[in-house]
């Protein structure tokens, strides 16, 4: 089983570079811009979220955290296929995943 203390630096790269509603990816001073929610998105991983909650996850940290009214569902999709890909990945016996 994959361990939390694995994924989370992992998943915080995730959120900055594929996810990042605001659009800070371009400046490293930013780089921990979307570490608060880097926790409770790897928990709902570990917890056996499937896609399409991790999606609802990050729209609802975007409108509800961020206050944001303009939601990119198939960003959410996207990165929420992408950490899937990840979590198994780090699963033991995995095979590693070319097509990114």
């Amino acid at each position: 089983m994959a361990k939390a203390s694995d994924l989370l630096p992992v998943v915080s790269e995730i959120l900055f570079r594929e996810w990042d509603p605001i659009g800070v990816n371009d400046s490293e001073l930013c780089r921990d811009e979307y570490d608060s929610y880097v926790p409770g998105l790897v928990h709902a991983l570990l917890s056996g979220a499937d896609e399409y909650k991790l999606a609802s996850w990050l729209r609802r940290v975007q409108s509800v955290s961020m206050g944001m009214s303009v939601i990119d569902e198939e960003l959410h999709r996207r990165v929420a296929r992408r950490l899937l890909r990840l979590l198994a990945e780090a699963e033991p016996g995995a095979a590693p995943d070319t097509a990114r």
